[in-house]
């Protein structure tokens, strides 16, 4: 079951990412059959493939190989794993937008408790 789910999670990264699986290949230095044979259920890398994958893509090994249980999670915790996997989908350009965003709005919420603490 892993390794349906990681084969699963591997391409849907990649593409959200919008690369082929050659450019991941080069990123991660191996070979092109391999990143297939990974999203195809051949096989599951190495530990230390697998944790730079994990980085590149900006999520964890447990959510690659499907050990993130997220039934057992608290509703926030779902809610803050859900926004960081698909901002890991997101290339730089996006996400660098999308950080600006949120600081944006981060910025307007942390104002706004700073005028509340004063009214009290």
């Amino acid at each position: 079951m892993a390794n349906s789910v990681f084969s699963t999670r591997v391409k849907q990264l990649r593409q959200g990412k919008g690369i082929s699986m050659d450019e991941l290949a080069k990123a991660l230095d191996v070979t092109k059959s391999r990143v297939n044979m990974w999203e195809n259920g051949g096989t599951l890398p190495r530990s230390k493939t697998l944790i730079e994958l994990a980085h590149y893509f900006g999520v964890t090994t447990d959510y690659l190989i499907g050990n993130d249980n997220t039934d057992a999670q608290d509703p926030s915790n779902k809610r803050l794993n859900s926004l960081q996997r698909n901002l890991g989908k997101l290339n730089d350009k996006d996400l660098e937008k999308a950080e600006g965003m949120l600081k944006a709005v981060f910025m307007d919420i942390f104002d706004d408790d700073e005028e509340d603490e004063d009214d009290i």
